[in-house]
């Protein structure tokens, strides 16, 4: 008979067993990812429902396309120069507090939208409602990693980042319902895509009251120590970090608008597909994006920031080739599917590595919001140069494979910059 001392208790057998990762995240953790998460995915929602109601602006309002791009383009500014803006406000009086407003600052103007009577009502409310948006990702990305343990700090960062595809999608399903329930967006149904828009303040102000501020801006504040002061960005270890971030954030900006720009146009007029069978392919790059999210979440703690930016650079870079160049459909479906994995699986790592290249600031809102917003002039950049490319078939090409240089540049950034995994932050 086997002795009863062969096998182990079960408790004893529970405890040799690895502790699972998400159970060492604190309940405060969870919280501050659950505010900072859908303030971001909202956020997306407001920047992609407008690139879907362009056509019914030129069409209710009658509007030239350039008049519609000048939307869109102010838009883009507001949301820079509001990232930039508010991560100085994140840094003198809280990330909670400036999260909250920036919500509160993108949903009321997205109402206005609703209810504009003419362009230039719509021009000013997106730029008011641009301030907001590009204001939640800094304030969110800051509390994000702040509050997550260093250890655990890239999946905090990754998991929040997810935003960026459940946002787009669900932007797209709005759309989708309102269309088909107002018999179409051009007649007026758009005003309910921005009203609904009101609606994240109201879902997620009491979220926020139940969300604790960053113990590192919490830490500051009880000290006396300064909060906010862009000197402390000059010191050379801090201006080192803050251009290594911001070059690498410009150079994935350009990539990922110019891809995800003009892929639909790029497959109609190259490709020869029909516009509803292109969509097939964008949906392959939105699937491609989620798993990417979560395969990153589960590399960079383990393996580090710097090997697992450049698998994902690799990726992406082949993937992009492969989309360019290929015919075979079933190839081409599966480079789709890898560019958005590639792609915009490195955005799951931004607001941590960010953050983690100045490590001691006073002024880390600032220098995120910098690094972010600033980047997205990459991302002001790649459709119109890629447009001026496009006269031609080898010409659309040629600017798409422009992508393949920006990622060789992000890629030479993250070999010179320095391995931040487990890097504690004050």
């Amino acid at each position: 008979m086997m002795s009863d001392h062969t096998s182990p208790p079960s408790g004893a057998a529970q405890a040799a067993r690895p502790r699972a990762w998400y159970r060492d995240v604190s309940r405060d953790a969870w919280r501050v990812l659950t505010l900072s998460g859908l303030g971001w995915l909202f956020e997306v929602y407001e920047i992609f429902i407008l690139s879907l109601t362009v056509p019914a602006f030129i069409a209710y309002f009658d509007l030239t396309k350039a008049q519609a791009g000048l939307i869109g383009s102010l838009s883009a500014l507001g949301q820079i120069i509001g990232g930039i803006a508010f991560g100085w406000v994140a840094d003198r009086y809280g990330r909670v507090r400036t999260l909250t407003l920036t919500i509160l600052v993108y949903s009321v103007f997205s109402g206005a939208t609703a209810l504009a009577t003419g362009a230039v009502m719509v021009a000013a409310t997106r730029v008011l409602a641009g301030l907001g948006m590009g204001g939640a990702w800094t304030a969110g990305a800051a509390l994000v990693a702040e509050t997550w343990k260093p250890e655990h700090r890239g999946k905090g960062g990754a998991l929040m980042q997810l935003g960026l595809p459940l946002g787009s999608l669900l932007a797209i399903g709005i759309v989708a319902l309102v269309g088909n329930a107002t018999g179409g967006l051009d007649g007026g149904g758009w005003r309910w895509v921005y009203a609904i828009g009101l609606l994240p303040i109201v879902i997620l102000y009491p979220v926020a009251r139940r969300t604790p501020e960053s113990p590192v801006w919490l830490a500051r504040v009880k000290t006396g120590e300064p909060r906010g002061s862009l000197a402390d960005l000059r010191r050379p270890e801090n201006a080192k970090g803050l251009a290594k971030a911001f070059g690498f954030i410009f150079f994935v900006q350009y990539v990922y608008w110019a891809v995800f720009t003009w892929t639909p146009t790029f497959l109609v007029t190259v490709k020869h597909f029909n516009f509803v069978h292109s969509l097939g392919f964008t949906l392959a790059q939105q699937l491609g994006s989620l798993i990417g999210f979560l395969v990153f979440a589960s590399l960079v703690d383990r393996i580090g920031r710097k090997a697992t930016f450049s698998i994902y650079l690799l990726i992406g870079a082949i993937a992009v080739i492969g989309f360019v160049t290929v015919e075979q459909e079933r190839v081409l479906m599966v480079a789709s599917f890898f560019t958005g994995l590639g792609i915009t699986g490195l955005f799951a790592g931004m607001g941590p590595f960010a953050a983690e290249l100045v490590p001691r600031t006073a002024a880390r809102g600032f220098a995120m919001g910098l690094a972010y917003n600033g980047g997205r002039i990459g991302g002001m950049m790649a459709p119109y140069l890629i447009g001026a490319l496009a006269t031609s078939a080898s010409g659309f090409k040629t600017g798409m494979l422009t992508t393949v240089v920006a990622f060789f540049l992000a890629w030479t950034v993250v070999l010179i910059s320095p391995e931040t995994k487990g890097q504690r932050i004050s």
